[in-house]
């Protein structure tokens, strides 16, 4: 009860049962005053100047049932209902004092329960007021006939002892030598208690808010961590083309690791892995919007470059707490395998094909969310059917067993290179590994595992029309094209991209493909949702041109070197331009989203 007081003081209720429980001690005193009345009246207890005593008792009883009945009429609406019930132990404890116990012990029963108010002003007022009750009782005692023979001689007169000196001389002698050095000490110890119950009370106070707030926060935490559960993808097992694995298992609550893929189009998938400085909710948080930045731009069309750039610019502008990201974020062609991906300050992943590992060590570019004004190289990899793309956070590497030692590097290498099946095989395989490794060993970090897996190449229903590719056709074959753009409502800025793009295209075929003699040319054209792609086909020698370095535009204007800047057009004008060698053919897919 007395927890409930301090913890709620300040409110009604507190006041409430405060006055309650000093309520119960007044209507113990009083039946112990009746009690002692009784006995008195009975001769059992023998008191000297009867009358005066009896009159002095009936009225310190009175006064404890008008206190009493004050509190119960009041139903708390007085204020000063806790007057009338301290004033009225004060009281009682005088008269206990002068009465029936010549000991000042009994005025600290005010003091003590002024702690059920934690009120340090009223607490020193009732301390104050017992100890002028104090200094009053000696002449109080004399009044009803009560010697302490301590303080007057004791002269024998046979057959009897008189009594010498009291009076004046026995109260100034026993005011000096006990009542004042015992007010002085009642007083000091008094106030001292005082200052060291309110101290208490505030430190248990604080202590109490502060595990009502750790508490709200346990509570706040857990529904963030069901959010943010609920946010990442289910994995995917059950995909003729592809397979996704995933899991993310957080240090705290709520973690600062996530994973996410999601179709970008019919036709491309992009996976991510990051992990958000920091943790608990304000990394929650950051993540939330890196991931939403993430998802918006990459389904907008942007390049995995340009969609990882202006999610690093919003996250910039909206960065207070100065939290940072480490981000792969990669594009998957499911009809060509083709990977483009970009490496924002992220552990690099691994690469399994034909059951041989490969370390995708490319150079990393800066973390997200600190610099605005960076840019990000969009690297390229072609994955094969049954290849695997193995991605993970430090806190796989860096998961700590139980000897103090860390899992490292070489123990992930180790497990991916001994595994072979689905994805979920590999990602099951590192998972149980780790934990077995770390043992009961609480985690500092986060740990999660995301496993790409490409099963075949998506099945893709283009239609070509088929051209003789030489100089006199560019004119056919751009016409043909905007035709079918704009038979397809596609929009007249995408199209006018599309026609700058496509003439590049076709005189880079007639260039590499045919050495300018002409050949075979294919295309087909379809627009579908609000994406535009038009596929290029030639029959010449096997390549690649996006394997081409974009130019050094600055150092190409200083050399005045002609050319060189078709396919850095193409790739700044399209949203996706892949390549892959299909039977004998060279394939060449541009894209647009609008």
């Amino acid at each position: 009860m007395i927890t409930d007081l301090f913890i709620n003081i300040g409110s009604k209720d507190s006041e409430k049962k405060a006055d309650q429980i000093v309520s119960l001690i007044c209507v113990a005193l009083l039946v112990f005053i009746a009690i002692y009345y009784i006995l008195a009246w009975a001769h059992v207890i023998p008191l000297w100047r009867h009358q005066i005593s009896y009159v002095i008792i009936l009225i310190c009883a009175i006064v404890l049932m008008a206190a009493v009945v004050i509190f119960c009429i009041s139903d708390n609406r007085l204020s000063l209902v806790r007057y009338a019930l301290m004033g009225a132990v004060m009281l009682t404890s005088l008269v206990i004092v002068v009465i029936v116990v010549n000991n000042y012990l009994i005025f600290a029963l005010p003091v003590i329960l002024c702690i059920v108010y934690n009120d340090k002003a009223f607490a020193i007022f009732v301390s104050v007021v017992s100890g002028i009750m104090m200094l009053i009782e000696p002449f109080l005692s004399f009044l009803v006939g009560n010697v302490n023979y301590n303080y007057v001689n004791l002269v024998p007169d046979d057959p009897f002892i008189r009594i010498m000196g009291f009076g004046t001389d026995s109260i100034m002698k026993e005011m000096m030598e006990f009542t004042i050095p015992s007010f002085v000490l009642f007083m000091a110890i008094s106030l001292l208690s005082i200052w060291l119950t309110d101290l208490g009370f505030k430190n248990m106070k604080k202590y109490h808010e502060t595990s009502v707030k750790e508490a709200t926060v346990e509570r706040e935490m857990s529904i963030a961590s069901e959010i943010q559960k609920g946010m990442l993808p289910v994995s995917i097992e059950d995909n003729e083309e592809y397979a996704i694995s995933a899991s993310m298992t957080s240090a705290k609550s709520v973690g600062g690791d996530f994973y996410d893929f999601f179709m970008i189009d019919d036709s491309h998938v992009a996976i991510v892995i990051a992990d958000v400085s920091g943790k608990g909710i304000p990394a929650s948080l950051f993540m939330a919007s890196a991931r939403s930045a993430l998802r918006s731009n990459l389904i907008s069309g942007f390049q995995t470059d340009m969609a990882v750039k202006r999610t690093n610019m919003f996250l910039c502008d909206f960065n207070s707490e100065k939290l940072f990201v480490t981000a792969w974020v990669g594009v998957v062609d499911l009809e060509s395998g083709r990977v483009s991906y970009v490496n924002a300050g992220h552990n690099p992943p691994f690469l399994v094909h034909n059951g041989s590992l490969t370390k995708l060590d490319t150079k990393p570019d800066f973390v997200l969310g600190r610099k605005r004004r960076m840019g990000y190289t969009e690297h390229r990899l072609t994955m094969e059917p049954g290849d695997r793309l193995f991605l993970y956070t430090d806190g796989v590497t860096e998961a700590v067993g139980p000897d103090g030692t860390m899992y490292g590097e070489d123990r992930l290498v180790n497990v991916l290179s001994s595994t072979h099946g689905s994805a979920s095989a590999f990602h099951d395989a590192v998972s149980e590994n780790v934990n077995d490794f770390v043992d009961n060993v609480d985690r500092y970090d986060d740990m999660t595992i995301l496993v790409f897996g490409f099963e075949k190449p998506m099945v893709d229903d283009d239609v070509f029309t088929d051209f003789r590719l030489d100089r006199s056709s560019y004119n056919d074959i751009m016409k043909y094209i905007r035709e079918q753009l704009t038979a397809q409502k596609c929009p007249e800025n995408v199209i006018r991209d599309i026609e700058v793009s496509s003439s590049e295209i076709l005189a880079n075929i007639d260039m590499y493909a045919y050495q300018e003699q002409g050949g075979e040319l294919g295309v087909s054209v379809k627009v579908k949702g609000r994406r535009a792609k038009v596929v290029f086909r030639d029959k010449g020698p096997e390549y690649d041109p996006l394997l081409k370095d974009n130019p050094d535009i600055e150092q190409r204007i200083k050399d005045h070197k002609k050319g060189g800047f078709g396919l850095f057009l193409v790739r700044k004008l399209m949203d996706d331009v892949g390549y892959i060698r299909k039977e004998d053919f060279n394939v060449l897919t541009i894209k647009r989203g609008f």
